[in-house]
């Protein structure tokens, strides 16, 4: 009788089973291609059908998880992610979880998933191997056949660097665990977990150590919470979040080094980077990772999808003008300059301090050749950060165009003095002024 059912299951599997994993497997091959071409939309589609084909398929499932993420559908990555990891907890399941739980603030399933979450020993040994190779290769290159540099030089540098990444992937995600207890305010557990790992030394600068295997940003909460006297790489790496789109840990960088910092220039500049480069106050973790994605999709060249983010990022906080601001900064880019311009003024009106908003709006309207509103624009952007080139070459440009010249030629000079870099402006007063007279007019200004 056994054997009849064995029989019979095995007639009916070619009829059945068989037939609905290749369908899986297409629905996930076709998934792969629209995520590869950036169809992102499309590619949820497939993998919501391989999921409904083989729902006990992990691969399915991190599939849907990718394609959610990417299209800033939270809930559903995190649903996705969730059950690939329950069905295979592998460290790359486990990973995506705890990444995209950090970012929408469920700290307590991140931090889960992130624990013991480090590889096995020989991938972060291949890592080592392959940056090692890659180090060996370069320096060959550049000393071959001088037999004593490579003997000297380029085999202990490969060594060097297969360490030092072996060691940096050993300890990336609890580096990344180390930073979501910071932000999550369990500091005692985050330090428990540097002592564990051994990143804690006597005698460390942790702003300094360049041989310690761990992010800039852990680098820098750990000088935080051990050495607030010696913590002033938190301004560089705040303000680097902040350009990140990482506005909470930002700030909790930014406030430290104007509460504690000994130099007055160091307090002063991440006060400025506190008014003019952060929100506010800070928006909710959806809005804020919302924005993040909606700024990822524009620079894919995915302007619907990058829209759709970032009008649910207002529609979720609607006091956080960054998602005003790269709306309009997609319009700007497809030359729909009146969209490009409602946005922008909207996210101004939100927060009046919004510096990169008033310098787009500016854009925006010079592009519009509304020149009295964009002067008015780049004038308050030039006010909030007077040091800015583009900012000065670009009212420079209008007061040029506009029959201002000496203005314009000054401003223009302004901006080379403080960006020398700006070859069209440089270009330009060589023709106007001879480059002889161009260079000490510029370089002379009081």
């Amino acid at each position: 009788m056994v054997l009849r059912v064995l029989a019979l299951v095995a007639l009916l599997l070619p009829l059945t089973g068989c037939d609905l994993f290749s369908e899986a497997r297409t629905s996930l091959l076709a998934g792969r291609r629209a995520m590869a071409s950036r169809s992102f939309r499309e590619a949820l589609a497939y993998f919501r059908a391989a999921v409904a084909q083989v729902p006990d398929s992990a691969a399915a499932h991190q599939a849907r998880g990718d394609a959610a993420d990417a299209l800033g559908e939270f809930d559903e990555a995190l649903e996705a992610f969730s059950v690939a990891s329950r069905l295979a907890p592998t460290v790359d399941n486990r990973v995506r979880l705890g990444t995209l739980a950090a970012r929408v603030g469920q700290f307590d399933l991140a931090a889960q998933a992130l624990d013991h979450a480090d590889g096995p020993w020989r991938q972060h040994a291949l890592v080592g191997a392959g940056v090692g190779a890659a180090s060996l290769a370069v320096c060959t290159s550049q000393y071959w056949p001088q037999v004593v540099h490579l003997y000297n030089l380029c085999l202990p540098g490969g060594l060097s660097a297969a360490r030092a990444a072996q060691a940096a992937s050993s300890e990336r995600v609890a580096s990344q665990r180390f930073e979501v207890l910071f932000e999550a305010g369990r500091n005692d557990e985050a330090l428990a977990l540097a002592r564990t790992r051994g990143w804690i030394r006597e005698g460390t600068r942790y702003c300094e150590a360049n041989d310690l295997p761990v992010t800039a940003e852990t680098a820098a909460l750990l000088a935080m919470l051990l050495q607030p006297e010696h913590a002033d790489c938190l301004l560089q790496v705040g303000a680097r979040a902040a350009d990140e789109g990482l506005i909470h840990l930002s700030r909790l960088m930014l406030q430290d080094r104007v509460a504690n910092a000994r130099s007055p220039q160091v307090r002063e500049q991440a006060a400025w980077v506190l008014r003019y480069r952060l929100p506010a106050d800070d928006p909710s973790r959806t809005a804020e990772a919302l924005s993040v994605t909606g700024s990822r999709l524009h620079r894919l060249r995915r302007p619907q999808e990058a829209i759709d983010a970032l009008q649910r990022a207002i529609a979720t906080d609607p006091a956080f003008s960054w998602p005003y601001h790269n709306l309009g900064r997609v319009y700007l880019d497809q030359d729909d300059l009146d969209q490009a311009r409602q946005w922008l003024t909207r996210a101004i009106e939100v927060n009046p301090n919004h510096w990169r908003a008033l310098f787009s709006l500016g854009v925006a309207a010079h592009k519009a050749q509304r020149y009295d509103e964009a002067l008015a624009a780049y004038a308050r952007a030039a006010a909030m950060n007077p040091d800015d080139a583009h900012t000065r070459a670009n009212i420079g440009w209008i007061l040029v165009n506009t029959g201002r010249d000496t203005e314009g030629l000054r401003e223009l000079q302004n901006a080379v003095r403080l960006d020398p870099s700006l070859d069209r402006e440089r270009r330009y007063l060589d023709s106007r002024l001879g480059r002889d007279a161009r260079r000490g007019t510029t370089f002379g200004l009081r």
